[in-house]
């Protein structure tokens, strides 16, 4: 008996039927709000200012971009080769750096007396750099967004270039400061070189002084010449303490040399390959280098459409919203009256 009396008031109290002839007397209210909100959604879509965005595709560099670089890195050498892996990732830091968009927008975003933190957080987002690929060293997309397209045209290349010229300081002052660090190890392996054989020079000079004095002392003055099984031998010997012993012809000779003599250089070993690796890396430290950091991946296409507001859709949605919200509101008034009647 229960269920029936549920059922008899189930079926009075939500009568699909009767629902829909309520709303069906309502149909003018409801068309009413489903005209002004799309007439707010038109004004909205016609009135808005419209938004176009520029794109710029990148790709990695070619190794013939990057030859020009790795001039004298090779096995024979203390210099490691650079990669296009290697010069893409410093462009890519750069390209997203938080110090270049900043430097962008206080070099073109006019006027500067109107310049504040909220101007350059909204552009901030108006900038997008993301990759296109799984493998971020494939292609990357930079894409700028404003009101003017052929701003953002404009933008979007010189943004690109921006970062390209960063990073190609970058690489090539890493390229020569790496050769200026191997340049003057070799400087200083020389300047080492030389102080010793200075000093080596100085002490023989002392020593040939010296065996000179005992020479003139003993009478010698030509070197004694030994024949026989013993003469390599002796021959040999004849430095230190027996170097009296070569005459003071010859001791005053030597000590002339010695003393006359303009460099040691010649007399170095080994000095000549290190002025040679000096001089090597000396002119890579100072070379010219032409390097491409990044290629343009198609051309830059000025937009011609705004990517919104979206009008067509932007009605559609009014009109979806407006109906939705005049059913609403004719709802409420059917349960109002509904309520007040009982």
């Amino acid at each position: 008996m229960q269920s029936n009396n549920n059922a008899v008031i189930f079926s009075d109290e939500f009568d699909l039927l009767e629902l829909f002839n309520a709303l069906l007397q309502q149909k003018k209210l409801i068309l009413v709000v489903t005209l002004v909100a799309t007439f707010i959604a038109g004004v909205y879509a016609f009135v808005s200012p419209p938004v176009y965005e520029a794109k710029y595709y990148i790709s990695p560099p070619t190794f013939e971009n990057i030859a020009n670089l790795n001039y004298g890195r090779e096995k024979s050498s203390a210099l490691n080769p650079f990669t296009v892996d290697d010069v893409y990732k410093v462009f890519l830091r750069n390209l997203q750096s938080d110090s270049l968009r900043r430097t962008f927008f206080e070099n073109n975003f006019l006027p500067v007396s109107s310049r504040n933190a909220e101007q350059y957080e909204k552009f901030s987002r108006d900038v997008a750099v993301s990759p296109l690929d799984k493998d971020l060293g494939g292609r990357w997309l930079v894409s700028i967004q404003g009101k003017d397209p052929v701003t953002v045209t404009n933008w979007v290349s010189q943004y690109v270039e921006l970062a390209g010229q960063r990073a190609q300081r970058e690489v090539i002052s890493n390229a020569t400061k790496e050769a200026s660090v191997l340049a003057r190890n070799q400087q200083l392996q020389i300047d080492s070189l030389r102080e010793s054989a200075k000093k080596v020079r100085e002490d023989t000079i002392s020593q040939v002084r010296e065996a000179l004095a005992l020479a003139k002392a003993s009478g010698l003055e030509k070197s004694i010449v030994f024949t026989g099984d013993g003469t390599s031998g002796l021959a040999g010997n004849m430095a230190g303490s027996d170097a009296y012993m070569r005459g003071s012809k010859v001791l005053e000779a030597e000590l002339k040399n010695l003393e006359n003599r303009e460099s040691n250089d010649p007399f170095i070993p080994g000095l000549r390959t290190l002025q040679n690796w000096y001089d090597f890396y000396k002119a890579l430290e100072t070379g010219e280098y032409s390097v491409t950091v990044y290629r343009q991946d198609g051309i830059v296409d000025q937009p011609s459409t705004p990517i919104k507001p979206k009008k067509a859709l932007v009605l559609i949605l009014g009109v979806i919203l407006g109906g939705l919200l005049g059913t609403a509101i004719a709802l409420g008034r059917v349960f109002v009256l509904k309520s007040r009647r009982s």
